[in-house]
């Protein structure tokens, strides 16, 4: 399988308004994030030298980080927040912020400067999109394609995914719109310069949505990063888009 680099966004950590401090959460942290080596990643650079130096603490993983505001929500309706350290991309974690979801954090009284001295509020600039947001990393949102349902003529771009009559059978897309509705506009002519800008506007919305409705009949829509791997495996989709530690 081939796979083309698309878009690139951060994600953020984001630590769940039912805890009060990182001490508060010392013997026993549950931390959300999204699976796959992405999350191996986190368990080996993070988690393992931290509970190195703390042998009285215990992590668990709960891979609901594409469900974490639906279910955040749900647990504050309950009463009930359970998780402490959460794995969401940007715009989950203004969400969070604003609805009350997620703590607040002084960025330059918990994380260190940068090796010249330069405060993280400073280092981290335009990335700090919200007061409950720690960003991280930067990653990639990935197309597949099998190689044995393509023939000759391999796709060359993102607008491969909307080439019904060269590209016969399903697609998979993720069931969100974030990357959707920017990929629908710039397949349909927009230059990718303006995609936001075209994107604030109602007449931009509508234009997204209905390029997406042109294949709406054959695409199949994903929430987990191993579902568009595992519909590739099997041979149920020709295409489909994932995070970038998943192909």
């Amino acid at each position: 399988m081939k796979l083309t680099t698309t878009l690139l966004a951060s994600t953020a950590l984001t630590v769940s308004a039912g805890t009060v401090s990182a001490q508060d959460m010392a013997d026993d942290m549950t931390l959300v994030s999204w699976g796959g080596a992405y999350q191996e990643s986190q368990q080996r650079a993070y988690v393992e030298p931290y509970l190195a130096d703390n042998p009285d603490v215990s992590a668990v993983w709960d891979e609901s980080s594409a469900e974490a505001v639906a279910k955040l929500r749900a647990m504050n309706e309950a009463g009930n927040i359970t998780w402490d350290l959460v794995d969401v991309v940007a715009s989950d974690a203004i969400r969070l912020c604003d609805e009350g979801l997620a703590m607040e954090v002084d960025h330059d009284e918990i994380l260190e400067p940068a090796p010249d001295g330069t405060p993280a509020s400073d280092d981290f600039g335009d990335l700090l999109v919200s007061d409950c947001f720690i960003p991280q990393i930067v990653y990639s949102t990935t197309f597949g394609y099998r190689t044995d349902m393509v023939g000759d003529n391999p796709p060359q771009d993102v607008c491969a995914i909307f080439d019904t009559d060269t590209y016969p059978g399903k697609r998979s897309l993720e069931k969100r719109p974030i990357n959707n509705m920017e990929w629908a506009l710039i397949c349909d002519g927009v230059a990718k310069a303006d995609v936001y800008d075209v994107l604030e506007t109602e007449e931009g919305q509508d234009q997204a949505f209905a390029k997406l409705e042109t294949i709406k009949d054959d695409v199949i829509w994903w929430s987990a990063g191993a579902d568009t791997p595992q519909l590739l495996a099997d041979g149920e989709v020709v295409m489909g888009s994932t995070y970038n530690g998943r192909l």
